[in-house]
């Protein structure tokens, strides 16, 4: 999973840099903002995170995480932990500030949504899901003009989330 998400962030940095984009700009801003931006990313992450434990009350909900841990097994925190920051990373370079830019926020929201199950039935309810979550990460990097928020605030619901799933009873 790492090295498929290290290509995605090469990836993303690669179009950005075609785009004429300074990639450290695009991740960071003009620094003069990083903490606001990492105080909304962290803020609005754990928000969805409540709003997905709200949701766990829901029987499709439940359902989808029981088919998301068959899918995953049982890791371990570091485990987790790799895989939330490596794909929140690589995900956001690629998606909000590779193809955003050239696509825009509902075109980009949508090919993030498909890419998240949408082609799988049994998966439908995460593309929902991601659908959601990308067109908020999406605005938040029309707001902050740079990837921070929506990097910290991808990284936690994954981080949190993920949890969630591998520790949730059938």
């Amino acid at each position: 999973a790492v090295i498929f998400y290290l290509v995605m962030a090469l990836i993303g940095v690669g179009v950005i840099t075609a785009q004429g984009l300074d990639w450290v700009v695009v991740v960071f801003g003009d620094g003069e903002n990083v903490l606001r931006d990492c105080v909304v990313g962290a803020t609005a992450g754990l928000l969805v995170v409540g709003l997905t434990q709200l949701s766990l009350r829901i029987e499709a909900v439940r359902n989808l995480n029981n088919e998301l841990k068959a899918m995953l097994g049982t890791p371990g925190t570091g485990a987790i932990t790799v895989l939330a920051v490596s794909s929140s990373i690589g995900e956001e370079l690629l998606f909000r500030g590779a193809l955003q830019p050239m696509l825009g926020l509902l075109v980009t929201s949508v090919i993030f949504a498909a890419l998240h199950g949408g082609l799988n039935p049994r998966f439908r309810l995460w593309a929902v899901f991601a659908l959601g979550a990308g067109l908020l990460l999406g605005g938040l990097t029309l707001w902050t003009d740079n990837l921070l928020a929506a990097i910290l605030c991808h990284l936690t619901v994954n981080y949190f989330n993920l949890h969630t799933v591998v520790q949730e009873e059938e």
